[in-house]
């Protein structure tokens, strides 16, 4: 929907068209009506509205200098002028700020100006629309250089006999030019790629493709040219004629289009810069081992740019402290003790930095940590994480660095502890642990107070004091929060409605459970669906 403002130090007038003008029809939303051009300017200034109808003389700002301030930040917003001067200078200033309409106040008819509007709706449709167009051919367009790009990318790598001279020429009819004495090569990587896909609900190709033009935009195409080798990985070719000269140039560009992209589009991306290369063969074997091994840049910094080395990571036995470890974080989670959590995993991660494992090790460690956690917690609690082995596998095999790799685990490390804390019944009482598992390997049936009594074989009334004194909250109150726990993950891991949630979980009322729900959340269940 559009948006518009009316500017007018005359109320009566305001509030007339506010009323009278059928906004609805014009699918236009009304959102601020003020009473001077600074006041608008300062109000709606950074909401770019759609259409402004303004008068000219007015206090602090008369309405040819606010236009001209909006006109400055969102140059195609449509004006209507309505005034009481009929002076040509009026009129020839509104002409230069492009006001589609300028229209005398005593001659006003508000039928007429409902026209006016309407006619001003669909041009700004009608742009908008071939603006759309625009966009998307250009995206179509270099889509397609882009493929041709990659293709030759692609030949550079694994193309065995060319000549410096047909390689250039092979550029030459992609519309690349390559032509230079000496070549850096650089890859940039987009960090996080694994989960910053699912956070901003965008695709690997959109993300990807943001960054590129981001680096288009701030490198100069003359002297370099990107090429899209995976949805993580670009690579830029620097044409230089003396890279000692040049070096600086090219790393001050690259940190510029660092910042850009965190800028414009709040994405990390860092960035490793190969050795100098003089043809087409030099490059094949620096880039080939930049992409294939990025194993080589796990433990350095993101958001960087750094020089491609080859790393000489540690033969030592990384499982030789394993079992104090996990005894450290078992308790941790144990306990709810997060904070200690984050500690012990940092401190794990700068060791393992300064010894310079191999990351393939490294995953394979953690892997083997958060599978023992989840057995351990399957036969003490009866409780099954929901994450499977191939979906753990797959999520820390994707991760690229070392400081991924650490916030990654605390996350999910202070997630389990939090779900456990929900479940977990401080009691050396073993009445009160049976109830809990019973609960817990039962959370989809209905559970009374009575039935829970019966089954431990106690009068239900000692056993709802015994429950309260030991854990500080009723019996119902535990079995509630351990079903809405169970509710959450249903909501965020599958697509089934609330009604069947509700049944699932043993509510014979709908209405109770969304109610219960919104108690625990501060919202609905649909709510938390749409939110998650």
């Amino acid at each position: 929907m559009l948006t518009a403002i009316l500017v007018d130090d005359d109320y009566p007038v305001v509030r007339y068209l506010s009323k009278t003008l059928q906004w609805g029809e014009l699918a236009v939303e009304l959102v601020g009506c003020y009473s001077n051009g600074l006041e608008a300017w300062e109000a709606a200034g950074l909401k770019n509205p759609d259409i402004i109808i303004t008068d000219i003389g007015m206090p602090k700002m008369n309405g040819l200098e606010m236009l001209e301030k909006f006109r400055s930040v969102h140059p195609n917003f449509k004006a209507i002028i309505l005034s009481c001067h009929n002076e040509f200078e009026y009129a020839q200033r509104a002409m230069k700020l492009n006001v589609g309409e300028y229209i005398l106040k005593e001659s006003l008819d508000v039928d007429q100006l409902q026209e006016i509007l309407k006619k001003v709706v669909q041009e700004i449709n009608t742009e908008k629309k071939r603006s759309a167009d625009m966009l998307l051919y250009k995206q179509k367009e270099s889509m397609n250089q882009s493929a041709f790009k990659e293709k030759f990318l692609k030949d550079t790598l694994y193309q065995s006999n060319w000549t410096k001279s047909a390689w250039i020429e092979q550029a030459w009819q992609n519309g690349i030019s390559l032509q230079a004495k000496y070549y850096i090569p650089m890859v940039v990587s987009i960090d996080r790629m694994s989960t910053l896909a699912s956070s901003r609900k965008m695709n690997d190709y959109t993300i990807s493709f943001a960054v590129e033009n981001v680096l288009q935009d701030i490198l100069e195409s003359s002297k370099c040219t990107i090429f899209q080798y995976s949805y993580r990985q670009l690579v830029i070719l620097f044409c230089c004629d003396d890279p000692v000269k040049e070096q600086q140039t090219i790393y001050y560009a690259m940190q510029q289009s660092i910042t850009a992209i965190e800028q414009y589009l709040k994405i990390s991306v860092s960035c490793y810069q190969g050795s100098g290369a003089l043809n087409p063969k030099e490059i094949q074997n620096v880039l080939r081992l930049m992409l294939k091994h990025p194993e080589h840049c796990f433990y350095l910094s993101e958001s960087r740019i750094h020089r491609f080395e080859v790393t000489e990571f540690s033969k030592e036995d990384i499982y030789a402290e394993y079992s104090q470890f996990f005894s450290a974080i078992n308790n941790s989670i144990a306990l709810n003790q997060p904070d200690a959590l984050c500690v012990q995993i940092t401190e794990w991660t700068a060791a393992v930095r300064n010894k310079k494992y191999h990351p393939s090790d490294v995953k394979e460690m953690v892997l083997q940590l958060l599978l023992d956690l989840q057995m351990k917690t399957k036969i003490t609690l009866q409780f099954q994480q929901d994450s499977t082995k191939d979906k753990l596998y797959d999520v820390v095999n994707s991760i690229g660095t070392i400081d991924h790799l650490k916030d990654w685990i605390i996350e999910y490390l202070c997630s389990v502890t939090k779900q456990l804390s929900i479940l977990v019944v401080s009691s050396t009482r073993t009445e009160v642990i049976k109830a809990q598992q019973f609960v817990i390997q039962h959370v989809t049936e209905k559970i009374t107070l009575e039935d829970m009594a019966n089954y431990l074989n106690l009068n239900s009334s000692y056993f709802s004091r015994l429950f309260k004194r030991e854990t500080n909250q009723n019996f119902i109150e535990y079995v509630n929060r351990v079903k809405l726990q169970k509710a959450k993950e249903l909501l965020q891991q599958s697509n089934k409605p609330v009604e069947e949630i509700s049944d699932y979980l043993g509510y014979a009322n709908k209405s109770y459970f969304i109610k219960l729900f919104k108690r625990e959340m501060g919202i609905k269940p649909s709510e938390y669906t749409a939110w998650k």
